[in-house]
């Protein structure tokens, strides 16, 4: 059975199908970049400070909820296809006023970027796998979305910098079914011998000339 991991739905799938397929068959992965320090640190902080706070607090125009967790580890029973099951961590989890909750992943980025909607598919499958979980309580998720965090101003004030920022929600619409046929995609590709190295991925320029 397939160990498929979320964020590898974002970039590996779409920029290199032929490390996508290394990755899950052989565990190779590429080199890891590592996102800037700084990022992780600002992201890590927000994160911290959230908790217990109404979504409210810091995107107005988000449905009312409570943080109640961060960083969660998550694996799923197997998904329909009986081929592959997910594996991964999320950002965040808020439980709203009516009961059901919301996983929520946080970007700090610009939020005009279009690329944006295509998180919908690892978002999509924290849904699934928070709803069927291997062995934790199933939670009904009614909602998947972004928080996404971009800095408009910088202030110096008695020694000290203060960066604003004006988080934005970014629901992103649920379609299980376009979620399932990607996944069947993906168990195709998985399926059949390993695709040819791509010309524009940098790691497999290096290992194949």
């Amino acid at each position: 059975m397939f160990k498929l991991s979320p964020s590898d739905f974002k970039y590996l799938w779409e920029e290199c199908p032929h490390c996508f397929y290394q990755k899950v068959h052989h565990n190779i992965r590429q080199p890891s970049i590592g996102i800037p320090s700084i990022f992780t640190r600002m992201s890590g902080l927000l994160q911290k400070n959230i908790q217990s706070r109404n979504i409210q607090e810091l995107a107005p125009e988000a449905p009312s909820g409570t943080f109640v967790l961060d960083e969660g580890f998550l694996q799923s029973e197997p998904l329909p296809s009986g081929k592959s099951y997910i594996n991964g961590r999320f950002d965040l989890l808020v439980r709203f006023d009516d009961g059901t909750h919301g996983v929520i992943d946080v970007k700090m980025t610009d939020s005009k970027d279009e690329d944006l909607d295509k998180f919908d598919r690892q978002l999509h499958a924290y849904k699934y796998a928070l709803e069927n979980p291997a062995e934790k309580e199933p939670l009904t998720i009614s909602k998947v979305g972004l928080i996404i965090v971009s800095p408009t101003d910088i202030k110096p004030h008695q020694g000290h910098l203060y960066y604003k920022a004006k988080p934005v929600w970014k629901e992103i619409p649920v379609n299980m079914g376009s979620f399932f046929s990607f996944i069947g995609e993906v168990e195709k590709l998985l399926a059949g011998p390993a695709p040819k190295p791509t010309a524009t991925c940098q790691w497999c320029v290096y290992k194949h000339g």
